[in-house]
């Protein structure tokens, strides 16, 4: 190779080899100040998924909480919703809220409780008599109310019906 030739792959070389730590560097410093994002849950019912962000996101103590919205996914009578939980979730003991309404309009709400790592998915059934209205899975935080009750630091809410 002729002296010409190899300086000019070098040059082209060192030419590249800055490139890519330039664009390394502008992309560290677009993650390192973009804003963390709030772990959202997958719902999927009737052939439709959804990302449900979180209706209140709190710190432990009830500080620094950040509101979205309620997430609405149509479940029909006699469909199941299917939730696949982040790990945000799935890592804490959290709690299930269901919400059904019978035929006469009575409503019926069913609670459950979950260990730290006890499931990462929920299917949430709905029949011909309980129509499923909607679902909130619970994160608990540190503070107690006046009744002894540990109060949600964070809510994830869906509207089925």
């Amino acid at each position: 190779m002729q002296a010409r030739t190899k300086r000019t792959l070098a040059l082209i070389t060192v030419g590249l080899v800055v490139a890519a730590v330039a664009f390394v560097g502008v992309l560290y410093a677009l993650i390192r100040d973009s804003d963390p994002r709030l772990p959202e849950i997958t719902a999927f019912a009737h052939g439709h998924a959804e990302q449900v962000a979180p209706l209140a996101f709190c710190n432990l103590y009830l500080e620094n909480c950040e509101t979205g919205r309620l997430a609405e996914l149509n479940v029909p009578p006699g469909s199941a919703l299917q939730l696949s939980l982040p790990q945000e979730i799935v890592d804490a003991p959290w709690r299930m809220v269901v919400v059904y309404q019978d035929p006469s309009g009575q409503v019926v709400v069913q609670e459950r409780a979950h260990r730290a790592g006890e499931t990462r998915a929920v299917t949430v059934p709905s029949t011909e008599e309980l129509q499923l209205a909607g679902v909130e899975i619970q994160l608990p935080s540190a503070v107690i109310d006046e009744q002894g009750l540990t109060q949600a630091r964070a809510a994830w809410s869906i509207k089925t019906a």
